[in-house]
């Protein structure tokens, strides 16, 4: 029988440094790495017959990953990080995701956030989800969508994560992407050696008072995650807002830290003074 004549994709070739480098695969790398004539039709048909004998499995359009020999491909779970950076070119791992990759996350989720020029729809799938965020629109104004950006190695994959000193004012920009505020504060005390220069520079891109306020109300509150936190917090106080902001605008109650004019949940705050909603 001429073994053209079988049903199904004939098998592509050289396939195994591909599915080795690549264990969250986009049919975009595949293409690249197919090159020639017909390109982006071969890694389709290769995708699709990989798919059929089970080796890859598929997560989403154009998103494979690569199912151990023996394993099952339909019980198979991905490494939810490397789909995270595999789902849009451009991506940067974020907020509790960035927590988890640093080494500092306090809670254990199921959710993987990454930034993002062009959001897409949450993929969710086995109980994980992958939401996508768009990037802060004052770095896009100012063509710094990397600024505070590190690279992290994951399964000998590198990975663009924003660094800690990124995370933690991204966490108070947007409490719901980290879990909350308290999930914020607990994960981000255990940093050390935060870049209190860069930092600043952050809080200067974004230009917020309230998260002037919040992050030194933070560095305040826990000093030992830098050298030199007294003189960065005294030059943080002056840049709080004049009314009181809670840090967690769906949330109510809680208690008004001063000199920085925001309102904690309770349990955070040191104090015993006001409490409830900002007068």
């Amino acid at each position: 029988m001429n073994k053209n004549s079988k049903s199904g994709p004939s098998r592509p070739v050289g396939s195994g440094t591909l599915f080795a480098e690549h264990p969250v695969l986009t049919l975009e790398t595949w293409t690249d790495a197919v090159a020639g004539p017909r390109a982006a039709a071969r890694a389709r048909s290769a995708a699709k017959y990989y798919t059929k004998t089970g080796r890859l499995r598929r997560l989403t359009r154009g998103l494979y990953v690569v199912v151990p020999p023996g394993g099952d491909p339909k019980r198979f779970l991905p490494d939810p990080y490397l789909v995270a950076a595999a789902l849009r070119p451009d991506a940067i791992l974020s907020h509790h995701t960035a927590l988890d990759l640093l080494g500092a996350a306090h809670s254990v989720f199921n959710r993987f956030s990454y930034f993002t020029a062009q959001p897409r729809r949450t993929l969710r799938l086995d109980g994980m989800e992958w939401p996508s965020v768009a990037y802060p629109t004052a770095l896009v104004r100012a063509n710094q969508v990397d600024f505070g950006v590190c690279k992290v190695d994951r399964l000998g994959t590198v990975l663009r994560v924003t660094g800690p000193e990124r995370t933690l004012a991204d966490g108070f920009a947007t409490p719901r992407w980290v879990g909350g505020i308290a999930e914020l504060v607990e994960s981000a005390a255990g940093f050390r050696d935060l870049d209190l220069d860069l930092l600043e520079a952050y809080l200067k891109l974004l230009d917020r008072q309230i998260l002037y306020a919040a992050v030194g109300w933070f560095l305040e509150r826990h000093p030992d995650v830098a050298d030199n936190t007294a003189t960065v917090v005294r030059r943080l106080a002056g840049r709080a807002p004049r009314q009181p902001l809670y840090l967690e605008r769906e949330r109510r109650g809680g208690r008004l830290q001063r000199p920085w004019n925001i309102v904690v949940p309770a349990h955070l705050s040191l104090d015993v003074g006001f409490e409830g909603t900002p007068r």
